[in-house]
């Protein structure tokens, strides 16, 4: 399931990642705060979302976009349970204020989703991809590891969400892609730390069941904050 949601604000962070984190928090604690503790109070690397951002009009400057049009969000969950308590939760946020920024809500729609019954999809990113070894030294899709951590962090996550990983080795190959690095500020404090990901278009093949999950739960590393969303092409 697919929703996006447009904001209208005049100033957006360029580190806007935590924000939206923030955001979706909001949303969930505005529909059901058991359901947020739950989802937010345990042990999940990953929560079962993804999500990109477009910035539609602005001018950058230093760190802050100056928005003439609209930002767009736009999230993704294979859980309904999730995307039912975040849209009732972003129906009653009309206004959202986080540091010296404030999002107005303007309109929350369905996006379509297509049917994945191959074992062969394409997808484009929608935030970078970020797949790390285990001592969380950035891969680029050229190394042998890429595959090897791709198949193992899509197994955990798999397993963590719906009780079992992969039904399959996924194959990635990568079509059209960049590398792009993300300033964010994950933690609390200032700390800035800086990740390496790849974004652009790529094809994964596997089970169509594990494809079609992982299409709407993110791919990869970090997918809850804003890395490995993906849309089908």
């Amino acid at each position: 399931m697919r929703l996006q949601v447009k904001l209208s604000t005049d100033r957006f962070p360029l580190q806007y990642r935590m924000m939206i984190v923030s955001l979706v928090k909001e949303a969930l604690k505005a529909s059901d705060e058991a359901y947020f503790q739950k989802i937010y109070q345990s042990n999940q690397a990953n929560r079962p979302f993804s999500f990109g951002v477009y910035v539609h009009d602005y001018e950058l400057d230093a760190a802050v976009f100056h928005v003439k049009g609209y930002v767009a969000l736009n999230i993704a969950s294979p859980d309904s349970e999730f995307m039912l308590h975040f849209y009732n939760g972003m129906m009653s946020v009309k206004e959202f204020k986080y540091k010296s920024f404030t999002l107005k809500r303007m309109k929350v729609q369905m996006e379509s989703n297509p049917p994945i019954d191959r074992d062969q999809v394409y997808f484009k990113t929608l935030s970078p991809l970020l797949i790390q070894d285990k001592n969380k030294r950035p891969l680029n899709p050229q190394e042998d590891s890429y595959r090897e951590e791709l198949n193992y962090i899509s197994h955990v996550a798999l397993q963590g969400y719906r009780g079992y990983g992969l039904l399959q080795p996924l194959e990635f190959t990568a079509k059209n892609m960049k590398k792009t690095v993300v300033k964010e500020n994950i933690h609390s404090g200032d700390e800035t730390l800086f990740f390496t990901g790849y974004q652009g278009v790529f094809s994964l093949k596997g089970h169509p069941e594990d494809l079609k999950v992982l299409s709407e739960f993110g791919i990869g590393f970090r997918s809850s904050q804003g890395f490995g969303a993906v849309e089908v092409i």
